[in-house]
């Protein structure tokens, strides 16, 4: 039997260590932010689950209405600020359980750096490519190194060795007053702050390598938390490079039509 469940602050989930979800990363998940009574990018996180839910054979017997009730529920025992978490899971006999929780917001530090020295790259022809499954250790990984640096992420290059996306951000970077970011076939994960960034600006997406980065003028990272944040220095080979991204006037520019743009599609959840 599917069934959805509210995890409150401060209770814990009981999970069967048997099931497909739990034992094998057999899973989906979303990170929505909260902001005051507005639950940020609902649809387009609502719909990648599912699209992908579909795609990888997970159970998904639950509508919008369903799951937005929960999260309603959930917002109500929760700080003005925080990210509500999604998890759809595969259950033993093809059931699924989606577990509805919350953790804190974490905000981005003063000034972001980027690690280009990951040797983990991704596989943009693997099943599991552009989904956000539990299968989350690779990514991990890149983001300990990263952080064990002083960097905010960790750039990840697909098996080409071109650019695909940061551990837990996707990317951009200007260049001759355009935005640039990897296209999909590079493996990348389609985080839904990057598609409201194609829809609102003049995007090229294309097939670029780490050069295009150490050569831009500007160097952007997008996730559900931090929106749009500017990379002020890129971590290579023990040499920091350092950016002028915040001094830009299109930076300051583009974040507020993205802001402005998500809090017009934002969903009231109390």
């Amino acid at each position: 039997m599917s069934t959805i469940e509210i995890v409150l602050p401060g209770e814990t989930l009981e999970l069967d260590p048997r099931s497909p979800g739990f034992a094998h990363g057999y899973g989906l998940f979303e990170t929505i932010r909260l902001c005051g009574a507005e639950l940020e990018l609902w649809e387009a996180h609502w719909q990648r689950l599912t699209d992908s839910a579909h795609q990888l054979g997970i159970t998904c017997p639950f509508d919008g209405a369903e799951a937005l009730g929960a999260v309603k529920t959930l917002a109500k025992k929760l700080p003005l600020e925080a990210m509500i978490k999604l998890s759809l899971l595969k259950e033993e006999g093809g059931a699924a359980k989606l577990v509805v929780y919350s953790r804190p917001v974490l905000e981005p530090p003063e000034e972001l750096g980027l690690l280009m020295d990951s040797s983990c790259r991704i596989d943009e022809d693997s099943p599991l490519a552009g989904h956000k499954t539990h299968n989350y250790l690779e990514s991990l990984l890149v983001l300990e190194a990263a952080r064990a640096q002083g960097c905010f992420d960790g750039l990840r290059l697909n098996s080409k060795g071109r650019l695909a996306e940061g551990a837990i951000s996707n990317i951009f970077f200007l260049r001759d007053g355009r935005l640039h970011t990897p296209c999909f076939g590079s493996g990348l994960l389609p985080g839904v702050v990057r598609q409201a960034l194609i829809a609102i600006a003049e995007v090229e997406q294309g097939s670029y390598g780490p050069v295009d980065l150490l050569s831009a003028d500007a160097v952007y990272l997008t996730n559900a938390a931090i929106g749009l944040q500017a990379v002020d220095w890129l971590l290579s080979r023990g040499r920091k490079n350092q950016l002028q991204s915040r001094k830009q006037e299109d930076y300051r520019r583009t974040r507020g039509l993205l802001e402005e743009h998500i809090r017009a599609t934002a969903v009231q959840v109390r």
